[in-house]
């Protein structure tokens, strides 16, 4: 469809609503590029890496059940340790 002018004032204000128009949309695309930028930071992935995990962790019997076994292993050999460790150095000393 052809717009037809009748005054360079009208042809002025178009040019003026179209420009404010372009930038107005070069705006927008830079808030949403620093918006992805600041989604896709280490920080962000990071952050968001430990939610999802958690939240695995929360909902999963099998994942607790493993990651207490495996404390409670380490818990007890490091205590397995210590009194196997004083134990020896009680009997050098007699």
């Amino acid at each position: 469809m052809k717009i037809r002018y009748k005054t360079y004032e009208e042809v002025d204000k178009e040019l003026e609503i179209l420009r404010l128009e372009r930038e107005i949309s070069i705006r927008k695309i830079g808030n949403n590029a620093e918006e992805i930028t600041q989604l896709f930071s280490p920080r962000q992935l990071l952050q968001q890496g430990l939610a999802s995990f958690g939240s695995s962790v929360k909902n999963s019997q099998g994942v607790k059940t493993l990651v207490l076994s495996t404390v409670f292993k380490f818990l007890f050999n490091k205590f397995i340790k210590k009194n196997k460790h004083r134990k020896g150095s009680k009997q050098t000393s007699y």
